[in-house]
C-alpha cells in the first residue's frame, strides 16, 4: 500500500491561512480589507452553523421509521450543503452580519485603545525628559 495515496494532501486555501504573511504585499491577501476578510469568516461560520443545525434536525427520526442508508445518508448530507448556502447567500440569517459586525468594533476599539495609550505613555516620557 502506497502511504502517497492515504496521505491527505493540503489544498491551497489552507495554505494561505498557515504561510507566513509577505511584507511586500503589506499584509492585505487577495485585496481584502481586514473588515471584509471579518465579514467573509462570519458569513462561513454562520454557513457552518445553520449547515449543522439542519443536519441535526434532519437525524432526529420524528416517524420512527429506519435509518437512511449510507447512500441516502450522502446525499442527503449534500442537500444539506447546497440548502445553508441558499440559506446564508446575500444577507443571510443575520447572525454571521451581526457578529462581524461586533468583532470590528471591537478591534476599532482595541485599537483606539492602544492609539490613547501610546500617546499617554509618548506625553509622560517626554514630560519626564523636560524635567530632568
Amino acid at each position: 500500500m502506497d502511504p502517497l495515496k492515504i496521505t491527505p494532501t493540503i489544498d491551497s486555501s489552507s495554505v494561505r491561512l498557515i504561510k507566513p504573511i509577505d511584507s511586500t504585499s503589506g499584509g492585505n491577501q487577495n485585496g481584502l480589507s481586514s473588515d471584509d476578510k471579518i465579514r467573509k469568516a462570519a458569513q462561513g461560520f454562520e454557513r457552518t452553523l445553520v449547515r449543522q443545525m439542519l443536519s441535526i434536525v434532519r437525524s432526529t427520526n420524528i416517524r420512527g421509521g429506519d435509518a437512511p442508508s449510507t447512500t441516502s445518508s450522502g446525499y442527503l448530507e449534500i442537500m444539506d450543503d447546497k440548502i445553508a448556502d441558499q440559506l446564508v447567500a446575500g444577507k443571510g440569517l443575520g447572525f454571521g452580519s451581526k457578529m462581524a459586525e461586533q468583532l470590528i468594533q471591537q478591534i476599532k476599539a482595541k485599537n483606539i485603545n492602544e492609539t490613547s495609550t501610546n500617546a499617554v505613555n509618548n506625553s509622560l516620557a517626554s514630560s519626564s525628559a523636560v524635567n530632568q
